[in-house]
């Protein structure tokens, strides 16, 4: 079955993170449904938009760490990572709008995707974070997205810190577009009322004003993407990020944990 189920009605296509159970981790099969999802959305003249969204109680957990954890030394990062950049700039640069309607928890990788959406609307369930150098790892690669969304003091908190944010805090931070403190079917509403406005706009007027919209943010993935990747596959090979993993998937403290 597909990690990602791909529905149209009216003028929107709705692209499903389907996996639960691996928590919408990503790995290949995640990122071709995304990808095969976008080019369907975008060469169909009905669509006007697009919303991503998820089944469970993840979004998307970022990096498959049992897919991670079986590559020699991460090996083969590099590609990997290109590839799950492209998901990102094929959010950015797909000519129909996308709103990400996230009803569960952003982690890691899950914030790129986010990041590359033209709106983002966070219910009460869900929650944000940068988790990256809690197991020994940098969130290099998404980067340029991640921090061309938010300001440098921000970035600084939230890489360092690897918490947990809120919906509101990412509201406020300028991550989210809206959050929302009601009940989960209220995202939808709050979806439906972006949605709308949408449809009232020129689909040519529409695709232009989205590049505009998103230009600093594809500048700044085209100006640090090569050596961010790089980054990330050197501390994905590294020692650390080996110990990281083994301690995640064993609900284990990793070595370097200190009390004061």
């Amino acid at each position: 079955m597909s990690s990602v189920k791909y529905e149209v009605e009216g003028s929107t296509a709705t692209l499903t993170l389907d996996n639960p159970d691996n928590r919408n981790a990503i790995n290949q099969a995640l990122i071709d449904g995304i990808a095969d999802g976008l080019e369907r959305a975008s060469a169909d003249e009905a669509v006007r938009s697009i919303v991503l969204t998820h089944t469970g109680t993840v979004f998307c957990a970022g990096a498959d760490l049992k897919e991670q954890s079986t590559t020699v030394q991460g090996k083969d990062r590099p590609a990997n990572a290109a590839v799950a950049n492209s998901v990102i700039r094929g959010l950015l640069t797909c000519p129909k709008p996308v709103i990400a309607a996230v009803h569960g928890h952003v982690r890691a990788g899950g914030m790129g995707f986010v990041a590359g959406c033209d709106f983002v609307v966070a219910g009460p369930k869900a929650s944000f974070g940068l988790t990256e150098v809690r197991i020994g790892v940098v969130a290099a690669m998404i980067a340029p997205a991640v921090l061309a969304r938010i300001d440098d003091r921000t970035a600084a908190d939230w890489l360092l810190r690897a918490r947990t944010i809120s919906p509101a805090e990412a509201a406020a931070a300028g991550f989210v577009t809206q959050a929302v403190t009601e009940a989960d079917d209220s995202v939808d509403a709050a979806v439906e009322e972006i949605l709308s406005d949408l449809r009232k706009a020129a689909p040519a007027a529409l695709a232009a004003s989205k590049e505009i919209a998103n230009r600093r943010v594809l500048e700044s993935m085209d100006d640090h993407e090569a050596e961010m990747i790089e980054l990330s596959a050197k501390f994905f090979a590294g020692a650390d990020a080996q110990a990281g993993m083994k301690a995640f998937l064993g609900k284990q403290t990793p070595p370097w944990v200190v009390e004061r």
